[in-house]
């Protein structure tokens, strides 16, 4: 009987060191540093873009996506009969979000007071035309391979004359 609990202990003792010496129950631990530098931006990363815009170099591209996305604000806002109550010339930003699906989202439309004075329905209508561009083929990391939230800037130039 002696012989078997210490046969027992032993065999016990012996899965413990076996069960605590299991890579299993290592934690591996990736630093705030690391994940920064995996999920920056590399020229190897596909920007956001259109499909017509897929067989031009990168930066034909970029080139190619924001010049479809200015045609597409310039036509939508050309069909809204805006009307100035001012002669106006004036460059304004709009911060653009294209996400994970390729909706392109306005996050924000730097305008001045002034403008806005002059043109009083120009932000709702920037918004709208945003909001009525097509889908686009979302950015991808390259290195995890997933689709990923991109974020641009677009300057565009607003000129207009009061309707006599």
């Amino acid at each position: 009987m002696e012989t078997i609990k210490i046969k027992l202990h032993l065999l016990l003792f012996l899965f413990l060191i076996h069960l605590t010496s299991c890579d299993v129950f290592e934690s591996t631990t990736v630093s705030s540093e690391e994940i920064k530098k995996a999920s920056s931006w590399s020229s190897k990363d596909q920007a956001p873009s259109y499909p017509e815009c897929e067989s031009l170099s990168k930066k034909e591209q970029l080139e190619c996506f924001e010049s479809l996305i200015s045609e597409g604000l310039t036509a939508y806002i050309s069909n809204q009969n805006l009307v100035a109550t001012t002669p106006i010339e004036a460059m304004i930003t709009l911060k653009l979000k294209v996400d994970k699906e390729g909706i392109i989202s306005l996050l924000e439309a730097d305008i001045s007071n002034s403008l806005l004075e002059a043109l009083p329905y120009l932000e709702s209508t920037l918004e709208e035309a945003v909001n009525n561009l097509p889908t686009a083929l979302p950015a991808t990391k390259t290195n995890v391979g997933v689709y990923v939230d991109a974020q641009f800037s677009l300057p565009v130039q607003i000129r207009a004359q009061p309707f006599e």
